[in-house]
């Protein structure tokens, strides 16, 4: 039995692709300090789980409690992390970690003759740089630390394959002529229990935008855009660079646990999310799950969605980072809403959103790999 070892610094997707691999039949572990309890809610079986928190729990207080704004506490545990992970982890035939946050554990796997695939959530590192210190709100400072992007570079020349999630992240690494070749692409997944259309439920809000309320998912734009028009508009997460504005249009709610949140989709219209950088927002294959149509961006990932859907023309994409783009988009979501009239848009191959189907399409890659 194919051996994997999958490192991360939290649960994130990666948690999810461990349960998915297990289900396939690989001898997984994951390596993380979630503790065995709370990935357990996440179906990953406690036999997978190899938690490090015991080591690392010091570590995480003074990052998260002590110190939260200190970057180079929190870059001192992510390394401490990855030197204990590579101590503690078992010897594997293939070794999946989170890009940037492993690097002597990802050396010490490859000297044992692993395979090394690196999970990377957004674009190539040096684009999302160049994204980040064009926020208004980070000018002049360092959004992306230097130490950030050595780790991240040194991850790509390790890695045989680095797996990302849609073409526009393949697009930015073919802007580094990094080996199109030892790209993966696949796009990640949702529950499909826990987000569904609900039936007579009071569409309260027009349009519904869910995650960190800032300007990189491009929050001022939506601001803009529903102040020019009658829209009434459903915010759910947290707020990070962006003032959340006071008017009977606006409705805000802090950020709640995952099972909540399909009553406030059902409670919405369509969704927004005109992002100017992310590898593929979870929250729009969630929006789509509850019928919801959805505008995004060239950057968000709602391309690749939009080719997973039975239906695509229900999702719509902004042509430009504008306020009259959106708009334009915005309106055509709301006829999209109208003529809907109960057709499930993702239709037959909703089970293409699924995390099975993002498990089976990695088992099928991985299968692939180790024959050759």
């Amino acid at each position: 039995m194919i051996k994997i070892n999958i490192l991360s610094p939290g649960r994130f997707h990666v948690c999810d692709l461990a349960r998915e691999l297990d289900k396939n039949g690989f001898d997984v572990k994951f390596y993380s300090f979630v503790p065995s309890k709370r990935v357990q809610k996440f179906g990953l079986p406690s036999k997978c789980n190899a938690s490090i928190i015991a080591f690392i729990a010091p570590f995480l207080f003074l990052e998260k409690k002590l110190f939260p704004q200190m970057k180079w506490v929190s870059r001192l545990r992510i390394n401490i992390q990855d030197y204990i992970t590579g101590w503690y982890m078992r010897k594997c035939d293939i070794l999946i970690a989170m890009s940037g946050d492993f690097v002597f554990s990802v050396k010490k796997a490859k000297q044992q003759g692993a395979t090394i695939i690196l999970e990377r959530g957004s674009k190539h590192i040096l684009e999302q740089r160049k994204v980040l210190e064009n926020i208004p709100s980070l000018s002049g400072k360092k959004p992306v630390p230097d130490i950030n992007v050595k780790c991240e570079l040194i991850g790509y020349e390790l890695a045989d394959y680095i797996a990302i999630a849609t073409e526009h992240v393949k697009r930015s690494f073919e802007l580094h002529n990094y080996p199109l070749g030892k790209l993966f692409i696949n796009p990640y997944g949702v529950d499909l229990s826990m987000f569904k259309p609900l039936p007579n439920i009071e569409k309260k809000y027009d349009f519904i935008m869910v995650g960190g309320w800032s300007y990189r998912k491009g929050c001022d734009l939506i601001i803009n855009a529903i102040k020019n028009t009658n829209y009434t508009f459903l915010h759910v997460g947290g707020i990070v660079d962006i003032e959340m504005p006071k008017d009977k249009q606006f409705t805000h709610i802090d950020p709640v646990d995952q099972s909540k949140l399909i009553t406030y989709y059902n409670q919405s219209k369509a969704f927004i999310l005109p992002s100017r950088e992310e590898g593929l927002a979870m929250v729009q294959a969630q929006a789509i799950a509850c019928n919801l149509p959805l505008v995004g961006s060239k950057d968000s990932g709602a391309e690749d969605l939009k080719k997973m859907v039975e239906y695509p023309q229900y999702i719509t994409i902004i042509e430009d980072y504008t306020v009259k783009s959106l708009l334009t988009a915005m309106e055509e979501a709301m006829q999209n809403y109208k003529t809907l009239q109960g057709k499930i848009y993702a239709g037959n191959t909703i089970n293409n959103l699924t995390w099975e189907a993002y498990g089976k399409r990695y088992a099928d890659f991985l299968h692939k790999i180790v024959q050759r």
